[in-house]
Order: structure tokens, then sequence, then C-alpha cells
């Protein structure tokens, strides 16, 4: 399965080692997304080479096994090898019993079904929320964005211009709730609509120029009327402009070192600081919103404070960070001051209370958290 899934789903193979040699999976994400396709499946195939080498290595030692079995005479007794089989599959039901087995609980209530109609969903992957007027906003793969009130029914919907590249993977309302942010991931462009879906403002060109970008993933706003961009591919940085989209200044790079990024998918700003997750870093970065390096927070693995592939952020009314991990399948309640992980919520799966790929996350003013459960085709609504 995992020779397969290496094939053509490179961010599903490498959760099994996300970090083993340094830089690979960053590079395989980076190559898979700028459609680089000889390192790409250079990559992949050594993924499903070391898969079938195993497999082999499995079969050489069970054939050795067979062959050393005593003859007829001293054959093992039928009973003894019904005994064998079965303490075998009870330890493998066991280990994937405890493999499995984490904390969770059924959600307060889930938003939005499987299909193309207003209210339905195909593969959701941004989220954000706009507190002045009460209201969330969510785009799926289908390049559709949908406008939910607070009890997650459709108001509006439109699709965006073009699509058939790629579509956002994420999307932000401004402060006063007039406007909705879409970084338009694959056109390397940010747009700006109306609450109804018309477009006040383009502005960005493919490049790693000033101003313009590779693969833009969030939009972020501080006090002072700026606007803070992060993008992606082999140009791994924010982007800061006035709210007409001019350019003012940039800082981070490519990189696993201190003020560097792999994949910067999310922002929080609050009191002079941006949070950012750092994705393929499995890390949270954080900055003053004038670019200087502050820190960075967590570590790859599912522990608390850990991360695998952390995509989604927001913060809730105590200051907390609230962190979705699409590596790990669940959601984290952070100390944003020492990265301490709090709580969490969800695990892998598909009932309620479960989560398939988690890419997105918001918390409105009742302090409820909306995660989006992305191959589970909805929104899941609870709180810690």
């Amino acid at each position: 399965l995992v020779g397969v899934l290496s094939l053509g789903e490179v961010p599903a193979t490498v959760l099994l080692a996300p970090q083993k040699p340094p830089m690979l999976v960053p590079a395989l994400m980076t190559w898979v997304h700028t459609l680089r396709l000889d390192p790409m499946i250079e990559g992949a195939l050594l993924m499903a080479g070391l898969t079938f080498g195993l497999g082999l290595l499995a079969a050489l030692i069970a054939f050795v096994f067979r062959s050393q079995m005593p003859n007829a005479e001293g054959r093992m007794s039928n009973a003894r090898r019904r005994c064998l089989l079965f303490t075998a599959t009870c330890a493998l039901l066991a280990s994937s019993f405890l493999c499995g087995c984490s904390r969770s609980s059924a959600p307060d209530d889930v938003w939005l079904t499987t299909g193309t109609a207003p209210g339905q969903v195909v593969y959701p992957r941004g989220i954000t929320y706009s507190p002045a007027v009460d209201q969330f906003y969510v785009v799926d793969r289908m390049a559709r964005i949908q406008r939910l009130d607070r009890d997650g029914h459709c108001l509006a919907a439109w699709q965006m211009p073009d699509w058939k590249v790629g579509k956002p993977v994420g999307l932000s309302a401004s402060p006063d709730g007039t406007e909705l942010w879409v970084p338009d991931t694959h056109y390397h462009r940010v747009k700006v609509y109306t609450p109804d879906g018309q477009e006040k403002l383009t502005f960005g060109t493919e490049g790693t120029g000033p101003g313009q970008f590779i693969y833009p993933t969030d939009v972020a706003f501080d006090g002072k009327g700026r606007v803070f961009v992060s993008e992606y591919g082999d140009h791994d940085r924010i982007q800061v402009f006035t709210r007409t989209g001019q350019y003012l200044y940039a800082f981070g790079r490519f990189g696993q070192g201190d003020g560097e990024f792999s994949r910067p998918q999310s922002m929080v700003i609050d009191k002079g600081l941006v949070y950012v997750t750092d994705a393929c870093n499995h890390r949270l970065n954080v900055f003053t919103t004038d670019g200087q390096f502050v820190r960075n927070m967590g570590s790859v693995g599912d522990g608390a404070g850990q991360y695998r592939f952390p995509y989604g952020l927001d913060m809730d009314a105590d200051g907390r960070l609230i962190v979705c991990e699409f590596g790990n399948n669940r959601v984290q309640r952070v100390d944003k001051q020492t990265g301490k992980g709090l709580a969490s919520w969800g695990r892998g799966g598909r009932q309620p209370g479960e989560l398939a790929y988690p890419w997105g996350v918001c918390v409105d003013k009742r302090g409820r958290v909306v995660a989006v459960d992305a191959g589970n085709n909805r929104l899941q609504v609870f709180e810690f």
C-alpha cells in the first residue's frame, strides 16, 4: 500500500518518516507542487523500492522459517499451529488497536455534506471567520467559496474565475468584515472580494521578485493596516503590502534554520508578533511584524506541543493558539509563549469526532472551534 501511495501521493507517504533524511520531505513537496516531475518520480520510486525490498526480506524470512520446520514425523501438531496463528492474530489486532487509540470526543455539531450544491463541499481546504459579521467562509477543491452563517448554513457562493491549474488553500476575512482576501495559490496572485463574491482587487504575478508569488497560501492583517501574504515553492517567505496591494517588504526564506520556512501555510498576528505554521518543518515560527525572527516552537512528533504538517492556525479569546495538523489528524490548543501543548481534540477516522486530513481551523466569538475535515467533506464544530 505504501508503495502504491508513493507513486502518486507523496504527502501521504512521507508521514511515515517526516524528517529522515533532513530536507527530503520539503524537497519532495516542493518538487511535487512545482511540477518538477523527474526528481519527484525519483523520490517516489525510491520509496516504492524500499517497500519492495522490505517485502522481499519478509518473504525470505518466511521461506527460511518454513524450510527449517520439522519433517512429517516431527511436524508441529495442528493444535499447536492453531495456537500460534491465534497468538499472532491477537498480537496484530492489539498493536493496531494501541497504535490507533487516542482520546477524542463527539463534536457539538457537523456542518456541510458531500456534493456540489450550496451547503455541500468537495474536499474543503480553507476556512476563515469574520467576527465583525459573525460569519464564516470556506473554500473547497471545486474552487468554490461559500459564505456561512453562524450555524453553518450557506448564505452565498461563487467560484474562482480560474481553477484548472489548481485551487486556493486559504482565505481571510478583513478586520472590518467588508472584504474576503483569497490567496489564489496556483495562479500566483491575491484576489479581494465583497462578501457576495464581487471582485474588488487583484495583485501579484508569477515570480520571485518583490510583489510576485510562487504559491501564496494565506493572508493576515496587522494593526497598522498592513497585509501579510505567505508563500512557498522554492521561495518560501512572507511579503507585506498595503491594503491596495503595494509591496512594502519581505522576510523569511526556504530552509530549516531559524527564520526559515518550508511551506508557511497559515498566519495569526497578535500584539506585534506574527505566528506562522511552518508546515514541512513541523513547527511554529514567530516573527515581529517588522520581520525580525523571535523563536521557533515545536518539533516533529505526535506528543503535546509536537506536530506533523501543521496547516491551520487561529487564536482563541484567551490568546491561545489553535493548530490543526494534517499529519496527526487532530487540533491542538497551544500556549503561544512557551509552545506547550495544552489540549488536543480528534484522531484519524471517519466517525464524528474523528478527522481525515484537516486543512484549516478557526475560532468564533463564542469560543467554538470549527475544523476543516477535508477528507470527510465536512466541518466539525467543538469546544475544548
